[in-house]
Formats: structure tokens, sequence, C-alpha cells
């Protein structure tokens, strides 16, 4: 969480003065080749038929939670979109109670709907005004919170059979792949010189370590974590 924060500030100064599909996809092809370099594996590049549908699942997570969270930070505050990020535990303990795969108490239940409470508070804590003019940029953010919710609930098999750090790296691949023919249809002439180096910083934090390490400290979380309600 404390290198995720990172993301938020990072990324609203590289969008200022980087397009946005151009932002989002240098940060996923960056943070893919760093995962492979990471990972130190040269063989086995080709994965077995059997996880091409559970990649092809998390890929599409990955791809929709970037295009979200940075089409959102640019159209919102960053602490809004990050209060809203933050409901996705809510959103996949909801989820696991609605589809029967985990039960809930009324307790928890009580929790869950204070949280979504709080978070509306919080939100709106900047004033109607405020609220509204940011009303689609919250919406985008609280679909990457869904999208992430998703990834999370997918992300599993995929941990468990090539590791937290490969696994991760083949979801950005996914996403790199979808996000290619987006990237072409925005116009490369722009005046990349005049891009200050804060904006890269941004860019890079959150391609390294607002991404790279923080989602692999995720999925092995996840992956942790699922080892011990087993």
């Amino acid at each position: 969480m404390l290198l995720w924060g990172g993301i938020y500030p990072g990324a609203k100064l590289g969008l200022h003065e980087i397009p946005l599909l151009h932002f989002t996809y240098f940060r996923i092809l960056l943070a893919m080749v760093v995962l492979f370099i990471v990972s130190g594996r040269t063989h086995g590049l080709l994965l077995p038929r059997s996880l091409w549908s559970p990649l092809l699942r998390v890929g599409l997570a990955q791809t929709l939670f970037q295009l979200l969270l940075i089409a959102g930070l640019q159209r919102t505050t960053a602490g809004n979109s990050a209060i809203l990020l933050a409901t996705a535990p809510l959103l996949t303990a909801s989820w696991l109670a609605i589809t029967g795969r985990e039960h809930l108490g009324s307790r928890h239940w009580s929790g869950l709907v204070l949280g979504f409470i709080g978070v509306g508070f919080v939100v709106q804590s900047g004033g109607i005004g405020v609220t509204w003019s940011h009303l689609g940029g919250d919406l985008l953010a609280l679909g990457a919170a869904g999208a992430w919710a998703w990834y999370g609930l997918v992300i599993g098999p995929l941990v468990r059979a090539l590791g937290t750090v490969r696994a991760t790296g083949w979801t950005m691949v996914v996403a790199t792949l979808c996000c290619t023919p987006l990237v072409l249809l925005e116009t490369w002439d722009y005046a990349w010189r005049s891009v200050s180096w804060e904006a890269w910083v941004g860019l890079v934090y959150g391609a390294t370590l607002g991404m790279v390490l923080a989602m692999a400290l995720w999925g092995r979380s996840i992956q942790r974590l699922e080892s011990v309600m087993k």
C-alpha cells in the first residue's frame, strides 16, 4: 500500500505532460520488461496450453485496471482516486459473499456497509461542487477498483503455476498487446523533448516500485492467503 500510494502523485505529474494512452502504455511496457528481467528466466517462454485461459482472464483484468486507473486519475484528484481504489477489498468480499464462495455474518455485512459509507463521506468531504466536477473521474476510479478486485480473484492459479513475478509479467504481456492498437491510434507527433524529468520520474516510479514490486507483493500475499484458508 505504501508503494502504491506514490503512484497517484507520480501519475499526476506525468499526465500533465504525457498523453494518457502513451503514459499507460509506457508504464505497462516498462513493467513487463523489468518483471522478466527480475524473474531471471530465459527458458520456458511458451506457456502450457492449460494456462492460456486463466492468463487471458488475468491479462484482461490487468488491462482494464490500468486503463481505468490512469483515465480516472486524469479526471479526478489523486486523493479521490486512491480512496476509491481502496474499495477493491470491499468489492471482493461482497462478490465472494454474493456468489456463495464465502459466508459473511451480520457483523461482516455491517462492516462492508460502513466501509462504503465511509468512502462516500471522505470523497464528499471536498464539497459538492468538487465532487460533481470530478464525477466522471470518480466513476472511472471506482471501475478501476472493480477491475482490481477481479484481478485479485483470478490471479491465484497463475501465481501457483508460474510464481509471483512471472505471473505478473505475463499479465503485462497481455496488457501490452491489448493496449498496442489503442496507442497506434494516438498520434506520435508529440514534442517528447519538452517533457520534464519530473514527468518521466513519475512514469518510471509507477512502472517499477509502484507496479512491479507492489503487484509482486500483492500476488504473493494472495498466494499465501489462499494456502492459509485451505
